[in-house]
């Protein structure tokens, strides 16, 4: 009676035994299985960029559908320059049922952080596919349906520059007829600047986008960007192979310490073949105020041409100034204006050919006067001054002399200039004069040096040749 007791305790004992071995197997032969998963697909990867690439965390592999997952994915970049890019997650699914020549494809990226340096020859060290590796055929055709990317941080460092931070909250890429419909939500930090927004933009399938819109907001330095806004009617490769984006806008709302500044603008094109950079036919607004102002100061330009060739920047076309000045209203309009900016030498060229002005008439209240003048000069970055010549008509009168700006003087403005005729008493205001006359140290007060030169001058019906009248000017 107890051997059939003992045989069945025995079965017992063998069927426990057998299925823990068989799940310590399972256990062995899913990590063995999982590790070489992992090893082989980044073989299969080094083998397309030249090798990098190491997956440490679990992979995992489905048929049926197809879908792969990778965890833990991380890039070397090759070489002395430092490059590491970091994956938390990355899967990658299809489907068998699509209909068509094409099985959509939809790959989803989690946790991205990476760092990369810019090389002496000022290229970033990425993992591109090598030039001796042959793109294999695919054994099933594919096709991009979607592509997210979620909590993305990028670090690049160029040169001495601080560090420049690209945050991607969310990114998606989704199938749409001729291409792909793209949105974005992110930022970029560096030092004292911070820029957030979402962008938004169709891709068609020779990465040509359209309807592209930027919209940012944030903070450089002490200004604060309440609003910036940037649209292309369409951006891609031209024929020639340069880049170009064509029916281009700006809108910018920004402020700082009181003042608050707006911009409106347009432009036919923007165009870069690798070496020069030109904005074709550029018109807008910009108008800077005090904040609450009523009457704040307006320019508009229109058929600006702007050209950057290596470490000059050039900027041609006609601009208007309108301001209203304890004076009054006063409208400036520069036609032909050329300004040139030498980076390399921190030096900023200017000439403007024709400048006609209107400001009130002291003499004639409501009335206004016209002036004519041609100003061109150099000014120094580093040095903060500079210096040039002016070109001034009035009436009768004509001005021509010398300027000389020093930021850093405490008499900062100089001029040196001839007049062949000044008759005061034409642009005397009506009324009594004035009791007293400015006592001379307010005169010494002012921040100008003033070496002027009066051929014929009239004043207060007396009339008297070769003046010249000097103020805060060295002996």
């Amino acid at each position: 009676m107890r051997a059939p007791g003992r045989r069945r305790r025995l079965a017992r004992l063998v069927l426990l035994l057998s299925a823990a071995a068989f799940i310590v197997t399972a256990v062995l032969a899913w990590q063995f299985s999982d590790r070489w998963l992992a090893e082989a697909v980044a073989d299969e990867i080094n083998a397309r960029i030249g090798g990098g690439v190491h997956i440490d965390g679990p992979v995992s592999l489905q048929v049926f559908p197809p879908r792969l997952a990778l965890a833990g994915l991380t890039w070397q970049a090759p070489g002395a320059t430092p490059g590491t890019v970091r994956i938390d997650r990355l899967a990658v699914r299809s489907e068998w049922s699509a209909k068509g020549a094409a099985h959509p494809l939809h790959i989803d990226i989690q946790g991205v952080r990476a760092t990369l340096r810019q090389d002496g020859e000022g290229r970033w060290p990425l993992p591109m596919a090598t030039r001796d590796a042959a793109p294999a055929e695919p054994a099933v055709a594919v096709q991009l349906a979607t592509l997210g990317v979620s909590d993305a941080v990028v670090t690049l460092m160029a040169g001495e520059a601080p560090p420049t931070a690209v945050r991607l909250v969310r990114a998606d890429v989704a199938a749409a007829p001729g291409g792909w419909q793209v949105q974005a939500s992110g930022g970029a930090t560096r030092a004292d600047a911070t820029l957030d927004g979402a962008l938004s933009a169709r891709v068609d399938t020779r990465a040509r986008l359209s309807d592209f819109s930027a919209e940012l907001a944030g903070a450089i330095g002490p200004v604060q960007i309440d609003a910036l806004r940037l649209t292309a009617a369409a951006i891609g490769q031209t024929p020639a192979a340069a880049w170009q984006a064509e029916g281009i806008g700006a809108t910018v709302r920004a402020r700082q310490d009181g003042l608050q500044f707006t911009l409106n603008a347009e432009g036919e094109a923007l165009r870069h073949d690798g070496v020069d950079t030109r904005l074709l036919g550029l018109h807008g607004t910009a108008t800077l105020s005090p904040a609450m102002a009523d009457a704040p100061a307006t320019a508009r330009f229109d058929t600006l041409t702007l050209h950057l060739a290596g470490p000059q920047l050039a900027l041609r076309g006609n601009m208007q100034l309108a301001a209203d000045l304890p004076v009054g209203p006063v409208a400036l309009h520069a036609t032909g204006a050329a300004l040139t900016l030498d980076l390399s030498a921190g030096r900023l060229d200017a000439r403007l050919p024709v400048l006609n002005a209107t400001a009130p008439d002291p003499a004639r209240p409501g009335a206004t006067v016209a002036l004519a003048a041609e100003l061109a000069g150099q000014w120094q970055l580093a040095a903060r001054q500079g210096a040039g010549t002016v070109t001034l008509r009035v009436e009768n009168s004509r001005l021509d002399g010398q300027w000389q700006v020093m930021l850093a003087a405490p008499h900062w403005l100089a001029l040196s200039a001839r007049v062949d005729r000044l008759d005061l008493d034409r642009w005397q205001a009506p009324g009594p004069a004035r009791g007293e006359p400015l006592p001379l140290d307010a005169w010494r007060d002012w921040p100008v040096q003033l070496d002027l030169q009066v051929g014929r001058l009239r004043m207060q019906g007396i009339e008297a040749r070769d003046t010249r009248l000097r103020l805060n000017t060295p002996p």
